[in-house]
This record gives structure tokens, C-alpha cells and sequence, in this order.
């Protein structure tokens, strides 16, 4: 059994067809289904148990958990579509969504604040653009989906 061969099929066939638009889906229950699949074939390729630990499987790998994958690129498309321009399409889906997140709906930002505000650094914040700030310093948080608050 060719474990790079494996590894690079499932990249290749399900991982690419099971991570589309996984930026958008991030932080719903299909990541859990996904997690599933990901975990059940490294540890089938290692002929492990079901119950051995995932972290123990993926440092086998040297891989990281799936929902590090989709959340580095919600992060990613995150910076892409708050700096378009309005008279763009997207930049106009972008004010639209903006426009729910003030209204307190739930929308794609609000889920990337929350997000942020669980995983910013315990000294600092991430601004819109993924750098650290200080937590005293607003001067780059200039993005109403920048988080804010105490943690």
C-alpha cells in the first residue's frame, strides 16, 4: 500500500470536491460530516483503531485538523472581499452583508467576527486585514467586522 499515493487521491478526489466554497459553509454542521470522512481515512491508511486519538493520526501525517483549512480560507476570502470596490459586484454583496451584520442579522461577517473573537491572540485582536493589534490600538481596525470588545 502506497500511503502517498492514497493521501494524494484523496486530496485530489474528495478533499478538493468536499472543501468547495468551504469559505461561504465554514461554520455550519457540514464541516462535522467532512471532519468524518477526513479522520475515518488517515486512520484506515494507519490501521488504527477508531478510538485513537485524531491529534496522534493527523501528527502522524503531519497534518492539520480540516476546519484549520476552512477557516484559513474564509480568513483569506474574508481580506479579498472587504477590499473590493462597491461599484464591483461582489464589493456590492459585501455592503449588502455588512448591511445585515449592523442590523443584527446573521450573515457570513458575523460568523467570521465570532470566530475571530474565539481565537484572537489573549494580548491583542486580529484587524479586518488579519494582522495584530494591540488592544488598545484602533487605528487599523477601521472595519465594522473587525472585532471588538474585551475578551
Amino acid at each position: 500500500m502506497d500511503v502517498k499515493l492514497h493521501c494524494d487521491l484523496f486530496n485530489t478526489l474528495v478533499h478538493s470536491t468536499a472543501s468547495y466554497a468551504c469559505e461561504i459553509w465554514v461554520d455550519s454542521k457540514k464541516i462535522e460530516a467532512i471532519k468524518v470522512v477526513y479522520r475515518r481515512f488517515l486512520k484506515s491508511l494507519l490501521g488504527v483503531q477508531k478510538t485513537t486519538s485524531t491529534s496522534i493520526v493527523l501528527a502522524e501525517f503531519g497534518k492539520f485538523p480540516f476546519e484549520h483549512f476552512a477557516w484559513g480560507q474564509a480568513l483569506l476570502y474574508y481580506n479579498r472581499v472587504s477590499t473590493i470596490t462597491k461599484d464591483h459586484i461582489l464589493g456590492k454583496a459585501w455592503e449588502a452583508q455588512l448591511a445585515m451584520l449592523v442590523a443584527g442579522k446573521k450573515c457570513w461577517p458575523r460568523s467570521v467576527k465570532k470566530w475571530l473573537l474565539q481565537n484572537a491572540p489573549r494580548g491583542g485582536r486580529f484587524s479586518a486585514f488579519g494582522s495584530i493589534t494591540t488592544r488598545n490600538d484602533t487605528s487599523a481596525c477601521n472595519d465594522p467586522c473587525a472585532p471588538s470588545g474585551d475578551y
